[in-house]
């Protein structure tokens, strides 16, 4: 679940159901304040859980290749 350690900065990825289908969400916690920097929600639904997992892992890898 964890995508990226820099310092106490930390990303995850994660899946919610929403009416009978998945997305996927990234999350940027910040744990030295202790608050959420930022999170993300896929526009795009998923049929199975699992698809939505890759989805948001995929989407995260390209978003820390951009830095």
């Amino acid at each position: 679940m964890e995508a990226n350690n820099k310092g106490n900065v930390r990303a995850f990825v994660q899946t919610a159901e929403q009416s009978g289908e998945y997305v996927w969400f990234i999350t940027l916690v910040d744990f030295g304040a202790q608050n959420v920097k930022r999170s993300l929600v896929s526009d795009e639904t998923y049929a199975t859980r699992a698809a939505a997992k890759d989805a948001g892992d995929a989407h995260l890898k390209a978003l820390e290749e951009d830095r």
